[in-house]
């Protein structure tokens, strides 16, 4: 009897330091100002890949420098499929770290917390009851093999980061959409695999100086359909403010300003779908950033950006069954959407208040360099001040949500974005004349030095034409009520903020063709008017009533070989059609 006492107590014992708190495995030396190297990050995440059989460090993608693009994956369970892992009904939040590396405190911070769940500290296991949380360890890797102590100009530590630009100088946080980066097309890879419902992407901003040592910018609220925008601005939003007020490190808003000072308020601000967080939110996941505040010591951007980390998991956790919920109502609402806005506006009168935590500012501060005055805080006169937060947008253009979308194959590079992004679609069996709406590019501007590799399109305007165009076997239809509806939308409008169109993907499009010359255009244009009585009656009506025009041989000619047949109707037709 005594022997089997002694085994139910060993069993028992056995039991509570399982589920106990353990010992850290990782050394992490943030606090003397150091951050890891890409490989210490990697071993790390495989210490602990080694000594949990519920966590696993996972190959899920390529990088333009050449590395594997690592997923590190912590569930309550040693079940790591992520399709087996949604079916159970669990909640994901993905973690992005590193995507500008001269920005690594999420890449501690994220090893600390990986450590710290898995070995249960202060209970925190519990959270992966319900929620897998999946981390991307260093996203930039190229950038972040760039490493040295002169990456960073307006932060003091730490004392070694890596490059803002990847492998191919891209800033990455640039790329999501467009996908010209490896690195990016493997996220996306990664994101339709999880589809997640909480992201978030760590950062550092070095804008006005306040007393936070963490900002966040929030999932943007009119992104989103009305059930879930009401979750963000009632519940989800308020509670994480709660959540990090009760920690050491308050959170404010990001520091947006409406102007040069704080006191004229905060804007929300507004992540296109370029943008991480902005891509999240393209399938309603609720995508943000957390950024940092360049001008606080190191170890207290790591400590702060590990609380919001640890705040952000419970808020997952503890309403696990409400994100899932929210995401699969907002989905339904989005179905049955006749129109979707494609622009929006700050709405100057709604706002709320909040106490602000900042410096006094001047313009007569000295600089300790030059001797000179410039422009900066004075930290010996702190403030708390009441402010406004400026966080409702209005929409300013909308358009009619189509049925179908066709698309020509010859576009390859675009289709293959849609294919990586889930986007359902079928292909014509056979060659085929189809009656649908196109869009003319009537005017657009475009940049006139290279952004992120493109050269962007603005104050795009269109007009739309009615046609029968040949379609061929192998040409895309695709149904826009679907679940990555609102990618479509986003993507293959051409006024949408950050479409295909606006990338430069159908440039090609924007170059005339054919021509004519003033010579060996008359025969042609001669032939015309004699088989077209009532055209050559208004061309000569035109002759007659405009001076300047009747002698001016080009522009006669010109007319005629723009107004007729002779023009070249795939000039400046948007290649991407659509049927109601």
């Amino acid at each position: 009897m005594t022997r089997i006492l002694l085994l139910a107590l060993i069993i028992l014992c056995s039991a509570f330091v399982s589920s106990a708190q353990k010992q850290a495995l990782l050394r992490l030396k943030y606090e003397e100002n150091y951050t890891p190297t890409y490989n210490e990050v990697i071993e790390m995440f495989s210490l602990l890949d080694a000594n949990y059989e519920n966590a696993k460090l996972v190959v899920s993608g390529t990088t333009d420098v050449g590395k594997p693009l690592h997923t590190f994956i912590i569930n309550s369970e040693p079940v790591f499929d992520a399709k087996t892992i949604k079916e159970q009904g669990k909640s994901v939040l993905l973690i992005n770290n590193g995507i500008h590396p001269g920005e690594p405190e999420g890449i501690d911070a994220s090893l600390q917390f990986a450590d710290d769940i898995l070995r249960n500290k202060n209970g925190m296991k519990n959270w992966l009851e319900n929620t897998v949380i999946v981390i991307i360890p260093v996203y930039n890797i190229g950038g972040h093999l760039n490493r040295g102590p002169y990456n960073r100009a307006n932060q003091a530590t730490p004392y070694e980061t890596g490059f803002r630009g990847n492998a191919k100088n891209l800033d990455l946080n640039r790329d999501f959409t467009k996908c010209d980066s490896k690195n990016a097309l493997s996220f996306n890879r990664i994101f339709q695999e999880w589809d997640p419902d909480v992201f978030l992407d760590t950062h550092t901003t070095n804008g006005s100086d306040h007393q936070y040592s963490v900002t966040w910018i929030t999932p943007f609220p009119d992104y989103f359909p009305p059930f879930q925008e009401k979750f963000l601005r009632i519940e989800m939003i308020p509670e994480m403010f709660r959540k990090m007020d009760a920690g050491e490190y308050k959170l404010t808003p990001y520091v947006n300003l409406m102007s040069h000072d704080p006191n004229s308020g905060i804007l929300l601000w507004q992540d296109s779908p370029r943008y991480s967080s902005g891509y999240a939110s393209l399938f309603n996941s609720y995508g943000m950033m957390t950024e940092n505040h360049v001008y606080k010591e190191f170890p207290d951007r790591v400590k702060s950006c590990y609380q919001f980390i640890t705040a952000l998991s419970e808020f997952t956790s503890e309403n696990s069954e409400e994100i899932i919920a929210s995401r699969k109502k907002g989905g339904e609402e989005m179905l049955t959407m006749k129109t979707y806005p494609i622009s929006y506006e700050v709405d100057t009168t709604q706002y709320s208040t909040f106490d602000f935590d900042g410096y006094e500012s001047s313009e007569n501060v000295i600089d300790k360099v030059t001797g000179l005055p410039r422009f900066g805080y004075d930290r010996t006169k702190p403030y708390s001040k009441e402010i406004r937060y400026y966080d409702v947008y209005n929409s300013v253009e909308e358009i009619k949500i189509p049925e179908y979308y066709i698309l020509p194959k010859a576009w390859s590079d675009v289709i293959e974005r849609l294919q990586v992004n889930g986007v359902e679609f079928k292909t014509l069996e056979k060659d085929t004349m189809l009656e649908v709406e196109v869009d003319y590019i009537d005017e657009y501007e475009t940049m006139n030095r290279p952004f992120n590799g493109h050269y962007f399109h603005n104050k795009v305007t269109t007009r739309q034409e009615i046609q029968k165009i040949q379609y061929y076997a192998g040409d895309l239809v695709i149904p826009v009520r679907q679940e990555k509806m609102k990618y479509l939308l986003e993507m293959l409008e051409p006024r949408a903020m950050d479409s295909f169109f606006r990338w430069n993907f159908f440039d090609s499009i924007l170059d005339q063709r054919e021509y004519f010359s003033p010579y060996g255009f008359e025969e042609n244009a001669l032939k015309y008017l004699n088989d077209h009585p009532e055209f050559k009656k208004e061309f000569e009506e035109k002759r007659a009533t405009d001076p300047e025009f009747a002698n001016n041989h080009r522009a006669q000619m010109a007319y005629i070989y723009s107004t007729t047949e002779w023009a070249e109707k795939t000039f400046k037709r948007y290649p991407v059609a659509k049927q109601y």
